[in-house]
Order: C-alpha cells, then structure tokens, then sequence
C-alpha cells in the first residue's frame, strides 16, 4: 500500500517531507559510521535500531544467505521492541530454509527489487510460506536485499508482528537506501577483514623467511655433515613444533636408512623403534619406482595415515614407528635423489599447513646445497691428495727427463735412465730393449739392485738377444697400439711355456712393460722387474712408466736427428731466409696490382737480398718480334750508369734468344765474355757494364712479355742454384701479378661497359614503363570523360525544359491562390506544412545552381579529353595553351585555398603561338610532371615558412609562352620556391635521382619528360635555379616535327 503526494493535504505533505528530512539523517549518519570504520555489529545494531524507531515498525532483521541459497538471521546485528525481543525464533543459527529462494537462487532480490507486504493473508502466499512467517510470528514486512559489490549478501527486514501495516513509498525507499549502505559497509569491513589477513599473512611469512635464513645459516656454518643433519632436526622440530624430524638417505638399491632425527615428544615415544643411524626402512614400492614422486620432486603430506588408502605394509611400518601423521619433502644433490626430509607426528592426526610443507621444501633444498658442498669438500680433499701424489711424481719424471735431456750420448742417456727408474720405483731391474727389422730385439741397457742373487742372473747386456716368436709374428703386439701391459705373476697370467721358460731363464717373477716410439715408429719397450716375487703394479707406477718411456723416446729421437739437423742446419738457414725474402716479395707484390709499384718494390728487394749491382725489370715492345723493349722498373747503385727509360734494339736477340726464353729458359752467366755471346748482344750487354747476370722471362699468360734481369757490373760471379731458384719464383709471382693486372684491367672494361649497357636498359624500361602508364591512364581519363559526358549532357538538355515547365507549374500555383483563396481541408493542411513561399523563391536558386554544376563538369570532362588526347596519340598540329590548361584544371584542387593551405596563385603569360606538332598526349604528360613539380616544391616550403612571410609572399607559379623564332617556340614554367644548388641541378633529370629525403622526390617523371621533349619531339628541357631565387623549367620545341626522324629514318 503506498500513498499518493497529488492526493494528501498539505499537514500530511508536511509531515511526509518531515519524514523524508529525518530518513536522510540517518542514512548521513549510516555513511558517517562507515567513513569512520564502525565496527561492523554495532554498525548493523545501531542502524537497525534507529530504522525501528523512526519507522515506528516492531522488528528489523539482517537475514545472510548461504550458498544453497538458504539462509538465518544474524541475531546480534537486528534489533526488536519488547516483548517481541524475546521471540526465540530469530536466534543465531537458525536457517531459514525457502525453497523459492533456493530454486531461484535470491528471486527477485538478485535483481535488486524490494519487495512490502501488508497483510501475510492478503499478498496470495502459499500455504507453506505462511507457516513459516507465522513461525516467526509475522504479519507484515518490506524486504531490501543487500549487496556486497556485485553478489547478494542478504536482505535487510522490517518486520510487524502483532497486526497488518500499511507501507509507504518512502519507506521502502528508505528501507533500500539503508540496504544499500549496509552492504558498502559489509563490503568495507570484508576488504579491512582481508587486509588485517594478509597483513597477518605477511608477518608469516616474514618469519618463516627468517625462521628459514636461521636455519639456512646453521646449515651453512659447518661443512659437517653429522653436525649439518642432527642441527636441522633440531631447528625444524623447534619452528614448526614436531614430534620428531628426521633425515632418510637411500641406498644404490632404492632402500634406505635413517642417518639422523631429533624427537620432541613424551617419554613413551622414546620407547619408539629408534630412528638413529644404520635403521633400514625397507619399502618395496620406492624400491621399484627408484624414488616413486619424489624422484619428479614431488612433496607428499598425510594428515592421518588411516585415511590415506595406504596398504597394510605399509601401515605395518607405519605403526612400527608409531607414526600417525608425516610430511616428505625431497633432498636433491645436484640433479639426483639424495634422500627424504620426513616430519612426524606420533601422538594423533596432524592437518600439514601449506607453508609448512613449503618450509620443510626449501629446508629440504638448502640441505641438498649443503650435502653437495660437503661431498665437494671431500672430492677436493681426495683431489688434493691425488694431486699432491702427482705433483711428487711429477717432479721425480722432471728430475728424470732433466737427466735424460742433459746429454745427447744415447748410451748415457739409457744409463741414467734404468738407474733412475729403478730408484723411484724400487724394483730390482729396469731395462730397454731395442727391437731389430725382423722384430726380434736385445737389451741394450739395464740397471739392477746390487744384490748377489740378481747379479749372478742371465746378464741383461747389450747384444743379448731376446727371441719372442709372438713379438716377430705380430710385428710389435700389443705395443704397436702404445699399451702398457703389467703382470703381477708370471704363474697367473696365462703365459705359454715357450714363454715361461725364456721368464724363467731370466728368473723374472712379476713385471711391467711399456713401448718406446721414436715418432711413429715403436722402437723398443721400457720394462721393470721383479726377480724375488709378485708384485702388485699401481696405475701410476705402470703410467709413470709410461711417461718415462715417452719422453725416453722423444731423448733418443732428438739424439739420432742431432747429427742431421746439424748438416742441414746452415743449409736450412740459407733456405730460410731466401723463403723469407720471397714471401716479403710475394706480400708486397699482392698488396698492390700496380704494376710500376710491383715491380719497383721486387727490383728493390731482389737486388738487397741477392747482393747484386742491379735489377731490372725489361719490357718487349709489342709488334717488335722481341727486338725492341726498355727498363720499366730498376734498382741500381749509384756508381753505375742507370738503364731506367733506355730504349734497346737487338735484332740478334729477337731472332736467336727470345724463341728460348718463351719457352721458360733461364739464363744464367758468370762471366759474359766467356759466354760466347753473338757481337751484338755482347755490346747491349757491355753498354751498362755487364760482367754476369741471371735472365729469366716473364710471362703474360702464354706470350712472351718481358725479362727479369740480375747484373754483376763489379765483377763476374758464380750463381748458385738457390739464387737461382729464387730469381725464377720471384719471376713467376711477377708473371702472376701481369696475368692478374691484365684481367683486372679487362674487368674493369667489361664492367664500365655492363654498367653503360645496364643504364641504357633502364633508361629504356622506365620509358616503356611510363608510356605504358600513361597510355592506360590516357585511355582511362578518356573513358571516364565519355562516361560523365553522356549522362551530364543529358541533364544539361533537360535543365532548360525542366526550368519552363517549373515556371508553368509557379504560376498555375500563384494563379490558384489568387482566385481559390478557400481550398479544401486538405489542401489549406498540405499548405500550413508546406511554405509555399520559400518554395517559389528557392526553386529557381535550385535550377540555377544546377545549371553552374552541369556547366562546371562539362569543363571537366572537356579537360579531361583534352589532357587524355587518346584520339592524338601521332603527330598533331595543336595549340599548346589549350594542354596548359587542361592541365591546370586537373591540378585545380591542389591550386585552390583550403583550410589547411593558402593556394597557390597561378599566372599566366601567354604569347600569340603557331599551331605546334606534337604528340600532344606526351606533351600533356611533360605540363603536368613540371606542374606537379613545382606544386610539391612550394607545399614543402611553405612548411618552413612563418605565416606572416606567406601572407607577404603567396606562393606563385608563372606560365609564360613565345615564339623564339619563326621554327621554335618556349614555354616556361617558373615558381618562387626555395631554389636549389647547383649540383641538384646537375643531376635533375638522372633516372632515379630524387630531391627528398626517404627517397621521394620526382626524379623519374623529369627524366622521362626530358626523353619526351629532347628524344620525341627534338627539342630541348633545361632548369634555371639558384638558391633563394626559384626555380624555372625551360621547354623549347620545334613548330615542325620531322618525321622521318621521329619513325627512325
């Protein structure tokens, strides 16, 4: 029931709007609390309260749905007057089970409606909905749900328990604004719950944090292992208060056993099977998974272990150990399964926390961090010993090879060898035997302990032949592949006895053999012996040996290439360096294919290394069938007449000596007038003071090209063959060096001819790809112009009938209204909406404005032809002014003012021109390139200019025609643009040459305007600019085109 405000007398809208003044109160106050952070029940208590008594209502509840949708009433948060406070029914607790609710899931309350009720007995409930308002005593109530952000928390009641009550519009409105501000202050009191949560959270965690580094750094201040175990035991039963911890360690075999625990628990838990060191805990299924999920690392937690499915086994050990509850974490060192982290609980179930088994986790990994430093600690310390015992066995072999290296004498060398071995090793013999080419062999050395029962054995001497058929047979054995070979006991090994008894014959027990290789080649064995019985060989005797045996090798090769190296040493060194020198010619000759540069720097070094007068290099002259020729290239002391620039001619060389150097001769003369040379080579020769000298060719591919020439001028001199030798090498690079000039030069003609070729081929394309464009773009134009045109004339023709009959139609109108002036109904309507009057002013204007756009594109179109002139694609005689502005027309837009540029003010200055033969499409092209250019130019300078400087100077482009003479006419294009410099210029009209940065610029479409104007028309484009002063394109072009030059006659 609600009241009506339009049907109340003004005390009853007093008093509404006295209501209506204290409901805003209270909800200011409501919000206050909230702002203040009130404590949520004495903010629902209160609130509730004062709803009760302002309203004047029995009863006002805040009823919490559960996630079923049914839901109780919060006792401490409603507020009842007596007696009805005392109504047990709306206790705590006690669910209010609605199975409309339920179903719909909140009804209509999740669509946030309120909802009043005046009478139970009225509102058309069903039975059972009666019953249980009655069991609440109700007799009316208005209901308003309350939401916690965006889900539906509950519902705020006002209830009437001892008769029917009528409910007004702003009570209900009320009621649903205190709804509201409750679930804000729900809603602020469950973030403020949260926060204090995770605040509390933090603070957990923070000290688990520390808890965590406390036990880390208890972990880590000992490399103790037993220490590291039994402390992290102890720590964790502290932190996370356990009965009992413990460490588990696996076996190769996936068993395993506990190696350490701590126990927090009660005397008759120490009665407990004890969980100390060397405890197996056989479990058969971590035997066969090798780790089951702890392998995967993998943590495993069991609140009670009789609820956890476990087999009876497993329960069996289990109960064994008492245990009730446990957590498993891993222990990984490095990528393997070390063992198990295990937290117990004997007394009852234990709920295991997610932080705790995080916790126990990284505990579980720090102690594998420890475990793995603890195992490294001990490898080093087994590696330290190790190394220690190498060291001492590296420095006696140092003391050995030093030994063995302080003398060449291989008889010394073997001596001091045995003896020292025999030493360090302290066993009774060590010998070398030395295998012969039929690989049977002799001891060539030994050394034995002095000892009278040893001495008395075989002697061991040189020349003492060993006959080892299985040796011979195999060629080496076994140490042909470089193998040690140890027997402990001659009896136990296997031995043949035709091998026994040759032991036997030496009274050898026990030994130990390794090859001797000098280079590739096994040269004999290194062996030690024991006479008076086994002996047990280590790896780093039979290794140390080994060693011993090596550099014994390397002793006696160095001693047998000794007496070699020393013959050839002096011969290697004049090698070596003649090698150097040439390597330095052959450097300086590739770093460089100047061929005057290669040959002054080899006549330099030639004549320094080879000691000589001079060096020259000598050049035919071609066609001269090897007659004549002069020194390019000379290195000559100064006491000697320089050949440098002398021209020579030597018929007798042409014909008796040259045919010999072609084929690869060098000569080579100690003293020229002993040589028996012909008179007239013999007096070339004597000209520059000749006395000996080395000739050889040089070669240009095959053919003879010129000669490199040695000169004694002091005095004869015997040449030897590595100086010969030398001089040809030096040769050959030179003749390298002219076959590589020679090809060098020709790649360079070749390629200046490919890139002149390929500039022509693109000059070609980009032409055949403009005239392409162009002709598709002129037959377009074309097309496009013909399409408008039809339809724009057929409106143009009807325009000026459309105008009478519209005239006729205006005056039957003014001829009605005039002698009609009462129509119909209807027509008097259709004239109050229709304005007759703007109707007769506004057609015409109509017609008119139609009339100036048909006019304007028929000028259009007309342009359009003009610039496409596909029907004038030959030689045409045409007026040029009419392809300017054509033109014009279609770079209208971009001429014209707009809102973002000024315009560009275009005059034109024509002069009174012939008809011109043209190809007027072409042409038309040329116009709009140069247009188009000067357009782009000013719109981009117009960027860089102030707007005062542009309304002082507009940008302008001038058109200006004339005939230069009675054959020639000019039109000129100019703008008053930036200008541009000369080297721009320069290169305006080069095929891809752009004027923009990123590449953009006109580059193309003025090239192929000047192949228009200067290769089709014979005329000429040229650019007048400057910076600062514009720019000005000049196009001259003949009245009359010849045309048996057009058609390539």
């Amino acid at each position: 029931m609600s009241a009506n405000l339009y049907n109340l007398d003004p005390q009853t809208c007093q008093e509404q709007l006295q209501r209506t003044v204290q409901y805003q109160k209270l909800l200011t106050r409501i919000i206050g609390k909230i702002r203040a952070s009130v404590e949520l029940e004495a903010l629902c208590s209160t609130t509730c309260q004062d709803i009760c008594r302002l309203l004047g209502i029995e009863r006002v509840a805040i009823y919490r749905f559960n996630e079923d949708f049914s839901g109780s009433f919060i006792n401490r948060f409603g507020f009842a007057i007596p007696p009805w406070d005392t109504l047990s029914a709306f206790g705590q607790n006690l669910v209010w089970a609605d199975s409309h609710l339920q179903e719909t899931q909140g009804g209509r309350y999740r669509r946030n409606e309120p909802f009043a009720v005046a009478d139970i007995y009225k509102a058309g409930h069903t039975r059972c909905h009666i019953e249980v308002l009655e069991q609440f005593n109700i007799r009316a109530y208005a209901i308003a749900p309350i939401f916690v952000g965006n889900n539906l928390w509950g519902l705020l009641a006002g209830y009437q328990h001892s008769a029917p009550r009528p409910w007004y519009t702003d009570e209900i409105e009320f009621l649903f604004q205190a709804a509201i501000h409750i679930g804000v202050a729900m809603q602020q009191a469950e973030i403020l719950e949260e926060a204090k949560q995770r605040n509390v959270e933090l603070q957990d965690a923070v000290a688990r944090q520390r808890a965590l580094t406390e036990v880390v750094g208890n972990i880590r201040s000992s490399l103790d292992t037993k220490l590291i175990f039994d402390t992290t035991c102890r720590e964790l039963c502290k932190l996370l208060k356990l009965e009992r911890a413990a460490i588990y360690r696996f076996n190769e075999d996936w068993s395993g056993e506990f190696i350490s625990h701590y126990g927090m628990v009660d005397v008759q838990w120490q009665s407990v099977t004890p969980f100390g060191r060397n405890l197996v805990w056989e479990d058969t299924h971590l035997q066969e998974t090798k780790g089951g999920r702890y392998r995967n690392n993998e943590t495993f937690a069991v609140t009670d272990v009789y609820k956890m499915g476990h087999t009876r086994c497993h329960l069996d050990i289990l109960e064994q150990f008492k245990i009730r509850a446990y957590a498993l974490v891993p222990i990984f060192t490095g990528q393997k399964l070390w063992g198990l982290l295990a937290a117990y609980h004997h007394s009852g179930p234990r709920q295991w926390l997610d932080y705790e088994v995080e916790f126990l986790s990284q505990v579980g990994g720090q102690l594998g961090v420890a475990i793995q430093q603890a195992e490294l600690l001990e490898q080093s310390k087994q590696q330290a010993i190790a190394f220690s015992d190498a060291i001492a066995r590296q420095r006696t072999l140092t003391e050995v090879v030093g030994k063995i290296r302080s003398s060449l004498d291989t008889n010394l060398i073997l001596q001091t060898t045995c003896q020292e071995v025999c030493k360090l090793l302290k066993v009774e013999r060590v010998a070398v035997y030395r295998f012969n080419k039929d690989w049977s062999g002799e001891f060539i050395s030994h050394y034995g302990i002095p000892d009278v029962d040893w001495m008395v054995t075989n002697p061991f001497g040189k020349n003492l032949v060993w006959e080892d058929t299985h040796l011979q047979e195999t060629k080496g054995g076994r140490y042909r592949n470089n193998e040690n070979f140890a027997v402990p006991d001659i009896y136990k090994a296997g031995h043949t006895r035709c091998h026994l008894d040759i032991l036997e014959q030496f009274k050898i027990r026990a030994y130990a053999l390794t090859p001797i290789f000098v280079g590739r080649n096994l040269w004999g064995l290194l062996a030690a012996y024991q006479h008076s019985g086994p002996r047990q060989w280590d790896n780093v005797e039979v290794e140390f040996l080994g060693q011993v045996a090596s550099q014994l090798g390397v002793a006696i090769q160095s001693s047998e290439l000794l007496s070699n190296t020393e013959t050839r040493a002096e011969a290697m060194h004049q090698s070596a360096e003649q090698r150097q020198i040439l390597f330095d010619v052959v450097a300086k000759i590739r770093e460089s294919l100047d061929l005057e540069t290669i040959f002054k720097t080899t006549a330099q070094e030639v004549r320094r290394s080879l000691k000589a007068d001079r060096v020259g290099v000598f050049r035919f002259d071609r066609n001269t069938n090897f007659c004549s020729g002069e020194f390019i290239a000379e290195d000559v002391l100064p006491e000697f007449e320089p050949a440098l620039g002398c021209k020579l001619e030597d018929h007798c060389f042409g014909e008796d000596y040259a045919p010999k150097y072609a084929q690869g001769r060098l000569q080579a003369t100690s003293n020229i007038k002993k040589a028996g040379f012909q008179e007239c080579y013999q007096k070339s020769l004597e000209r520059f003071q000749i006395q000996a000298q080395i000739v050889v060719p040089l070669m240009e591919g095959d053919r003879l090209w010129g000669l490199l020439c040695v000169h004694q001028c002091s005095h004869p001199r015997n040449w030897e063959d590595a100086q010969l030798e030398f001089v040809t090498q030096v040769a050959t690079q030179l003749s390298v060096a002219l076959r590589q000039a020679n090809l060098l030069s020709q790649t360079r003609e070749q390629t200046e001819q490919l890139a002149h070729t390929l500039n022509d081929l693109q000059k070609a394309q980009f032409q055949i790809v403009q005239s392409e464009k162009m002709a598709s773009l002129g037959q377009l134009v074309a097309g496009l112009a013909h399409e408008i045109s039809n339809p724009v004339n057929f409106i143009y023709g009807n325009l000026e009938n459309a105008h009478e009959y519209t005239q006729d139609l205006l005056k039957c109108l003014r001829l009605y209204r005039q002698y009609y002036q009462d129509p119909a109904p209807e027509i008097q309507a259709f004239l109050r909406k229709t304005d007759l009057g703007f109707l007769f002013e506004d057609l015409p204007r109509l017609l008119q404005s139609m009339q100036v756009g048909t006019d304007r594109i028929r000028e259009i179109v007309t342009s359009l032809r003009n610039f496409s002139r596909v029907d004038e694609a030959e030689v045409k005689a045409v007026n040029i002014h009419e392809g300017i502005d054509s033109t014009l027309m279609l770079l209208q837009n971009r001429l014209k003012p707009s809102l973002e540029s000024t315009g560009i003010q275009v005059v034109k200055d024509y002069g009174k021109l012939p008809l011109v033969e043209c190809y007027p499409g072409q042409l038309n092209q040329v116009f709009m390139n140069l247009l188009s250019h000067a357009i782009n130019t000013l719109e981009e300078y117009k960027k860089r200019r102030s707007l005062e400087d542009i309304k002082a100077n507009q940008s302008l482009i001038r058109i200006s025609t004339l005939v230069i003479n009675k054959d020639w006419v000019g039109i000129y294009i100019a703008d008053n643009g930036p200008g541009m410099t000369e080297d721009v210029r320069s290169h305006l009209f080069d095929p891809l040459f752009v004027t923009k940065s990123g590449g953009k610029g006109n580059g193309l479409a003025l090239s192929i305007s000047h192949q228009i104007v200067a290769d089709k028309h014979g005329g000429k484009l040229y650019c007048n600019s400057a910076p600062g002063d514009g720019t000005e394109f000049v196009i001259e072009i003949p009245v009359r085109q010849d045309m048996s030059k057009n058609l390539g006659y």
